[in-house]
């Protein structure tokens, strides 16, 4: 089994205001969840919430100009966060127009 990470998603919009934010879930899932993984090929068991997509539903109908991405190791230690191909394609869906990660 994979080491379990803490990820961390903030969107915020054109004047850096805070819009939402969202965390991982190893137990939650979302429809939206579900469509991604089948667009970009991925297997049913990617389907659990991921923080950028978790963020960007929470942002409601406002729109997103800049989302931020941090992980954390099992260890609390900052790790890469580099947005997967799911959570990419989320990011182009929402029209985010930059994403900056650890």
């Amino acid at each position: 089994m994979k080491a379990r990470q803490f990820i961390l998603a903030k969107c915020y919009d054109k004047r850096s205001k805070l819009l939402s934010v969202g965390f991982n879930s190893y137990t939650k899932s979302h429809p939206i969840m579900k469509q991604l993984a089948k667009e970009v090929g991925h297997a049913p068991e990617k389907i659990y919430l991921h923080a950028e997509v978790s963020a960007l539903l929470r942002a409601k109908d406002k729109p997103v100009h800049r989302i931020t991405v941090e992980r954390y190791d099992a260890r609390g230690l900052p790790a890469s966060a580099r947005p997967c191909p799911i959570c990419r394609r989320a990011i182009e869906i929402f029209g985010v127009k930059i994403v900056e990660h650890t």
